[in-house]
């Protein structure tokens, strides 16, 4: 893969689909960042509690603690914890359900260059 990203950023993923969430930690692996992945909203904020992350990559359905949730609960966190950039993806939601947050959103099926540009903090 030629995509890399510029300084090796520590990205957390939170994903409920297994092969969702080990396609993108490969991926982005390659592309050059530290990952940590979660199951589900509940251990991502356990994480996010004990890590430092610059972003947060996080589906929004999930079982027992969903996006929303964690999205909601990252936000309280002290800066110190804070990852720099959110962002949110879906197959079953639009951007519009997070409006008013600063949270960046991508659709699934996501393409790999938009997300890594995301991530690597160009605009999209």
């Amino acid at each position: 893969m030629s995509e890399t990203l510029k300084q090796r950023p520590r990205i957390l993923i939170v994903e409920d689909h297994a092969p969702t969430r080990l396609a993108m930690s490969r991926l982005i692996r390659q592309a050059g960042a530290d990952v940590v992945t979660a199951r589900d909203g509940e251990e991502g904020l356990g994480y996010l509690l004990t890590q430092r992350f610059d972003v947060l990559l996080t589906d929004l359905r999930m079982p027992v603690m969903d996006g929303f949730e964690l999205v909601h609960h990252c936000m309280k966190l002290p800066a110190s914890h804070r990852p720099s950039r959110v962002i949110a993806i879906s197959g079953e939601y639009e951007a519009g359900v997070l409006q008013g947050q600063p949270v960046q959103f991508m659709p699934k099926p996501f393409d790999l260059h938009t997300l890594l540009d995301m991530i690597g903090g160009k605009p999209n």
